[in-house]
């Protein structure tokens, strides 16, 4: 048998045996597809509850016109009596909206009438109701300046200069990913959170243990040595990444975004897709993770150690969302960076070249095949192995 193979067994035996290592390869993964479906369903509920919401009113009386126009809008009304400001300070209400006892007068001066929303802007849940019942209201505003100036032989065009028309040439697949966009960075992050327990206890923890000289006296070349760590740590690493994948498109397939406007399907060919795009990802975070958990002295000290290499994915995955870029074939040959780009755009369905899978891939098994190469290395110093 080879060594290599050899490696690869005893690791992989010690890691199902390892509690920790099976949970780290598994509860990421489990977790992080849940809470994004309680993400996204919570978020659904509150832009369907401000169709639902009663709105309560002080002085209703005063706006006889107002209030039906807002009824015909299929918004809810209710009399409110009593200090409107303390009642949603104590969150007995999310909003108030305050109808003053000029606003008749003023009304019938062609005056501006101010009518007060009272709400708490720190209270995430209120947010889409109050931007509903603001919009409604400018636009009775708006309608009522219109008739205004027909009725005084003035075209309400006047006042309108400038008009604009959007013209969005993203489908609505596209969008949805670009809303999703928090799901390849889920998917990567997965590759790093999964395979970092096998990862941790292959090197840390063996020097912990004072098992890994007796392992490094054997008539064996380092590398291999390495590369069967390296590997075992993969498998883990790469199987909770393809399970967090199928959890997450699972869980999105299940999640109404039609009602905020988006859609979301996707083909077994896109799912394929993404497995085969993110695949290499895992041989590189493990590969990282082997090198610094030699630089530890106990597994508790390397898990401190890689707790920053979890920044790594997310990194490109903030500045894609923050600085959109047009993806070019030579960004797919940057690790990390080449893999989300494509996850995106999979996920979005847009056509992307052969080459980009290639030097996606390549660029990942290269650089970890490196770092692979540095650690085996680095086994071969007596201070390594022996501090």
């Amino acid at each position: 048998m080879h060594p290599v193979l050899t490696i690869f067994l005893k690791e992989i035996r010690d890691g199902r045996r390892d509690r920790r290592a099976v949970m780290s390869a598994l509860i990421f993964p489990i977790m992080g597809p849940g809470l994004v479906y309680m993400m996204m369903t919570a978020m659904i509920q509150m832009r369907s509850q401000a169709f639902e919401t009663t709105i309560p009113v002080t002085g209703m009386e005063h706006a006889p016109a107002l209030v039906q126009w807002l009824r015909e809008h299929n918004v809810r009304l209710e009399a409110f009596s009593g200090d409107a400001r303390a009642a949603v300070r104590n969150k007995k209400q999310k909003l108030v909206l305050i109808i003053p006892d000029d606003y008749q007068k003023r009304y019938g001066k062609t005056q501006t009438a101010v009518l007060e929303l009272v709400h708490d802007g720190s209270r995430t849940d209120s947010q889409a109701v109050v931007s509903r019942i603001r919009s409604l209201i400018r636009r009775y505003s708006s309608q009522i300046a219109g008739l205004r100036l027909i009725l005084r032989g003035v075209s309400p065009e006047v006042m309108q200069v400038v008009d604009i028309q959007d013209i969005d040439i993203a489908s609505r697949q596209q969008r949805a990913a670009t809303a999703l966009n928090f799901i390849p960075m889920y998917i990567m992050l997965a590759a790093f959170v999964s395979g970092m327990g096998l990862a941790v206890d292959a090197s840390a923890g063996e020097r912990e243990r004072k098992s890994l000289e007796p392992l490094l006296i054997n008539p064996v070349d380092r590398l291999f040595i390495v590369i069967g760590k390296w590997l075992a740590a993969s498998v883990f690493s790469s199987v909770g990444m393809i399970l967090t994948a199928l959890l997450c498109i699972t869980a999105m397939l299940h999640v109404p975004l039609e009602e905020l406007g988006l859609t979301f399907s996707i083909t077994p060919l896109q799912v394929a897709l993404i497995i085969a795009g993110t695949f290499p990802l895992a041989f590189l975070a493990t590969s990282m993770q082997l090198l610094v958990g030699i630089f530890a002295k106990s597994f508790k000290d390397a898990q401190s150690y890689l707790g920053l290499l979890m920044l790594v994915p997310v990194v490109p995955a903030m500045l894609t969302l923050l600085y959109p870029v047009a993806a070019k074939t030579w960004m797919f040959a940057v690790p990390i960076l080449g893999q989300q780009l494509l996850l995106v755009d999979v996920i979005g369905a847009k056509a992307i070249p052969a080459a980009a899978y290639f030097l996606s891939a390549a660029s990942c098994l290269l650089a970890g095949f490196a770092l692979v190469v540095i650690t085996a290395r680095l086994f071969g110093r007596e201070s390594i192995v022996t501090s």
